[in-house]
């Protein structure tokens, strides 16, 4: 909400010009609401409130506990605002990092030793983690109790990161694992289940994504097996140019998504919303790529790109009340 300062500047005729504008924008930028801001929205764009229970099965993944849900949730809070909130504040970051902020609770779940109590950068071996789409938080909470979960991994990610709209399926199909060979992995099961023309029409888009993932077990650690079989996580992925793109690994996944525009309008758009409360078309045809390009130009630069929007929204109601204006007195 306005603070005083800001009402002052409004009723004194000083948020007029465009250096005045972004001048008040930046100062409201350090205020802490700013930041609480930021948080409702990342928590908002990657469904973190979404899944009320993240629990496992309790054989298989004994020390997956609550305790560990915890740690993994500000695990990934503190890594999104270490890069939004960092001097160069790189979109990119948030899909390519190579490392995880643990405690020692965490590193010891996860096979990584963490000296400290508190939260520290820890890198995997080279290759094994992408930012937020290998973080083991949402690794886990799109994934089932006992096993991954390809497909909604795959959903998750192609809807609300690379920006692709898929459709309601013509028959929805449950995944009942009982009713599979058990000596298929989790990648068969689902290639089985998806194999029909219809289903295709999506999952040639969501599968190679969830795929991508497979290296990483129900709670997000990394494996190289799934039922005593090697795993695979080679596919090619069917862009929004419905071009094919061989993809490897989770790293290829995020190199994809950081390069596609799709992906970028995505990002922007989802931000929009939650800081406007409104759709970017209410700003006029081409704005989306209008600040689409200057976000790229920024070097993906976040702070950058919340501040752009701001002013945008700012510049349209003053030419909306200079518009009334005129319009009264003309009557």
């Amino acid at each position: 909400l306005p603070d005083r300062a800001l009402r002052d500047r409004l009723a004194k005729g000083r948020l007029v010009e465009e250096g005045e504008i972004e001048g008040e924008v930046r100062r409201m930028m350090a205020d802490p609401r700013a930041r609480n801001k930021m948080r409702g929205f990342f928590r908002h764009w990657l469904a973190m409130d979404e899944r009320e229970d993240l629990g496992k099965d309790p054989e298989l993944y004994p020390e997956f506990d609550q305790r560990t849900v915890a740690d993994l949730r500000e695990s990934l809070e503190r890594f999104v605002e270490r890069v939004l909130w960092s001097e160069s504040s790189d979109y990119r970051q948030l899909l390519l990092a190579d490392y995880l902020l643990l405690n020692r609770r965490l590193g010891d779940f996860y096979r990584v030793p963490v000296e400290v109590d508190g939260f520290v950068e820890v890198k995997p071996p080279a290759g094994r983690r992408a930012g937020i789409l290998t973080h083991p938080y949402l690794l886990s909470a799109n994934a089932y109790h006992d096993s991954t979960s390809p497909i909604h991994r795959g959903v998750f990610l192609s809807r609300n990161v690379m920006g692709r709209l898929l459709k309601p399926p013509p028959e929805a199909v449950a995944f009942k694992n009982d009713e599979f060979d058990p000596s298929l992995t989790m990648r068969e099961k689902v290639t089985e289940l998806t194999r029909e023309d219809s289903c295709m029409q999506c999952h040639r888009v969501i599968n190679p994504v969830g795929f991508s993932l497979e290296g990483f077990d129900a709670v997000g650690r990394f494996r190289t097996e799934d039922n005593r079989k090697p795993v695979n996580t080679v596919s090619d992925y069917v862009n929004e140019r419905d071009e094919s793109v061989r993809v490897e690994s989770a790293t290829d996944l995020a190199e994809l998504a950081v390069s596609s525009e799709a992906a970028q309008r995505a990002f922007i758009t989802h931000l929009f919303h939650h800081l406007v409360k409104q759709p970017m078309a209410a700003y006029g045809e081409g704005t989306l790529e209008r600040v689409r390009a200057e976000f790229v130009d920024s070097g993906y630069h976040m702070q950058s790109l919340i501040v752009e929007i701001a002013k945008l929204v700012a510049r349209h109601q003053l030419t909306e009340r200079e518009v009334a204006g005129k319009e009264s007195d003309q009557n």
